[in-house]
């Protein structure tokens, strides 16, 4: 982090004993081993002097020291936050969208403002055990607002907290990991780095692809395998694998879209994690590999009139390719790590079935790092696949390239204007092309073909949005579980899939493992603590509420998302069975989280929350397969492409990401965005002259 600091006002002297009463920290102990254990005491002193400066005045650093003391206190071997989180806060706020700087800062106020209501003086005017005990309050609160807001104030300061290599150390985990050396294939030569443009270009080819994700790298790969003239445009960078350390910190601002803060606002505010690198998500998700079941493609014919083409058969020969290409394999079960044992012993306990996930990583030695870019090269997502592969037959790559705008002349494409982050300032790039393949995914894509005046007799553009919404529940054992050791994505059960719920593993490293528990405090940092016997399973839904995608400021994409009654309990069952799961397995405590149910350890606590009836706000959700912005369809008033990719009112226009596909599949969707992908690409092939 940089050494940015703050100026704030000094304020009465305290220490930990001041801080937290004993019926709290007795209350909050996770089991007898640690009750009456003593938390460090602080030096009884002034707060720190932070001088003023970044973004974020005196005040309102202020504010958010009090926040991070409050939330953050010394216990057993962990020390409290100090200093290093505002510098950190300071550095992380420079480098968000303008908008999530700006809910940031009005936050840390509406905070400050709202403890004159109760109190009759602001927050960081109270006492360090008011503040204590008002932020608890906070977060045990019914209202899903206040909930909401305080942990989206805590939660980057839990992350900053964490993310250094002495907590890391404090309970015996990995920090980072050592720089690999790069390799310099002979492929590099025809990528163009966009920062390192000079001046305007125009560039002519017979088809430009817009992206270099799942769909656009595998449609690439084909059009070049066959001989086509193929430019690939990615807006993102090409990350060497010396660039993957195994943390977020640095993964956030490199290969995910705006930071990693792309939020789906609604009901419920859910984080939709999408890349933004040569290889698109394929370059942070977990290497998972599935194809679509067949209940899937009887309903697009069923519902949307799609041919045999986009059947289980037809896009069958097409899987078998990817297939091939990402090597796709069982999981190797000495990289599984001790959460399948666990996942194993409890599914078992019940009857369930299980096993391990099926991956595009034959080769991985389990560093358990996948969503921050794979340090190995074992991970066949498409930097490492389709990409290179397209690179030797011929294709060229420009990065840093964001497309503006499809170029459309009496009712047919014929290229891409887009501008290059070059040396000296933007400069433009016009490419000339007898077919345009947008794959920029299905966040960016409807933007992009909005802004150019496509699809404008559809419906749908932007419209029909699914996410797979996803959660997970946390375990105490008394056994090590280290989930920072294995594959972070192993394990499933299988047992309820075909009712649209997957339970796969979901491991993180302890900086995100923080921000994964909402809670605040001494409970909070005791959990953080147990760290090593901590266990983390999720899953996720076959989502049937649907979405919309539109431009927010800046460009970066607008989500609007509602979880509807269906999708809320079918939330509430899976955290229901995944907390009946880890008890089974033999779990000290099991943490599902959920309002009013954080601590579910018992049977009867258990039954209490098979009761009860969860709200969307109740529970924490994230997504990462966002789909269906672009969907094909035979309808142009009912979709935005035709079965075969091109887009209804323009011709030479083909979408081949997961925009295209029609609905929510349940599991991972590259390999099916893929085999699509291959099978739009031999059609284009056969349309061109």
């Amino acid at each position: 982090m940089d050494d940015t600091a703050f100026d704030t006002p000094s304020s009465p002297s305290f220490s930990s004993a001041e801080s937290f009463s004993g019926d709290h920290s007795i209350t909050s102990s996770l089991d007898n081993k640690t009750r009456g254990r003593k938390t460090p005491s602080r030096v009884a002193s002034e707060r720190p002097p932070i001088t003023q400066g970044g973004l974020l005045s005196a005040h309102e650093a202020r504010i958010a020291f009090d926040v991070a003391r409050a939330a953050l206190p010394a216990f057993g071997s962990l020390p409290g936050a100090d200093e290093r989180c505002i510098v950190g806060l300071s550095k992380w706020l420079s480098e968000v969208p303008p908008t999530v700087r700006t809910s940031y800062i009005a936050g840390l106020w509406a905070l400050e403002g709202s403890a004159v209501l109760s109190h009759g003086r602001p927050f960081s005017r109270l006492s360090p055990a008011i503040q204590t005990d008002f932020l608890e309050k906070r977060q045990q609160s019914k209202s899903y607002v206040e909930r909401t807001l305080l942990q989206a104030l805590v939660t980057p300061l839990k992350w900053l907290h964490f993310d250094a290599a002495e907590m890391s150390a404090h309970v015996g985990c990995r920090y980072e990991l050592p720089t690999v050396r790069d390799e310099k294939p002979r492929w590099q030569s025809q990528v163009m780095n966009g920062r390192e443009a000079t001046e305007d270009m125009e560039l002519e080819c017979e088809v430009v692809v817009v992206g270099t994700g799942a769909g656009g790298a595998a449609a690439a790969y084909e059009l070049a395998s066959r001989g086509r003239a193929v430019l690939m445009l990615e807006e993102g960078d090409y990350h060497a694998r010396s660039k993957f350390r195994g943390r977020f910190a640095d993964a956030a601002g490199t290969l995910y879209r705006d930071n990693a803060m792309t939020i789906a606002l609604g009901n419920v505010g859910i984080p939709v994690w999408a890349g933004r690198a040569v290889g698109g998500s394929t370059v942070i998700n977990s290497g998972t590999c599935y194809r679509a079941p067949a209940r899937i493609f009887e309903r697009w014919q069923r519902e949307f009139g799609l041919p045999e083409g986009l059947s289980e058969k037809g896009l069958s020969p097409y899987y078998e390719k990817v297939e091939q290409m990402l090597g796709v394999a069982p999981a190797d079960p000495q990289y599984t790590g001790r959460i399948a044992s666990i996942i194993a012993r409890g599914s078992n306990a019940l009857g369930y079935s299980h096993g391990v996930l099926h991956r595009n990583a034959a080769g991985c030695d389990g560093q358990g790092v996948c969503c921050f870019g794979c340090p190995t090269g074992a991970k066949r997502s498409t930097d490492v696949s389709y990409v290179p592969q397209a690179l030797l037959r011929g294709a060229q790559l420009i990065t840093a390239a964001k497309v503006q705008k499809v170029d459309i002349e009496k009712g047919r494409a014929r290229g891409v204007t887009a501008t290059l982050h070059g040396k000296d300032g933007p400069k433009k790039l016009r490419v000339k092309a007898d077919v345009v393949l947008v794959a920029g995914g299905t966040l960016m894509t409807p933007l992009l073909l909005k802004r150019s005046g496509a699809c404008k007799t559809s419906r749908m553009l932007g419209k029909n949005l699914s996410i797979h919404p996803a959660s997970k529940v946390l375990a105490l054992f008394d056994e090590a579980v280290r989930q920072w050791d294995g594959i972070p994505q192993s394990y499933q059960i299988e047992q309820f899939a075909d009712e649209g719920l997957l339970f796969e593993g979901a491991s993180v490293p302890y900086d995100l493992a923080a921000t994964a528990v909402p809670w605040i405090g001494p409970r909070f940092m005791e959990i953080m603590e147990r760290f090593p016997n901590l266990a983390t399973f999720g899953f996720m839904i076959e989502d049937t509420s649907r979405g919309e995608v539109r431009e927010g400021p800046g460009g970066s994409p607008l989500m609007l998302y509602s979880l509807n009654a269906h999708d809320t309990a079918r939330m509430q069952k899976g955290i229901e069975i995944l907390t009946e799961v880890f008890q089974a397995a033999g779990a000290r405590r099991v943490f599902p989280f959920a309002a009013g149910h954080d601590d579910v350890s018992t049977k009867g606590a258990l039954e209490r929350l098979k009761k009860s009836r969860l709200k969307p706000g109740d529970f924490d959700v994230t997504a990462f397969h966002p789909l269906g912005t672009c969907r094909v369809g035979t309808d142009p008033r009912a979709s935005c492409i035709n079965p075969e990719h091109e887009a209804h009112d323009v011709g030479g226009l083909y979408v081949a990401d997961g925009s295209a596909v029609p609905s929510a599949l349940g599991r991972n969707p590259q390999m099916t965005i893929m085999a699509m992908a291959l099978r739009a690409a031999e059609i284009i092939d056969s349309r061109l002259a």
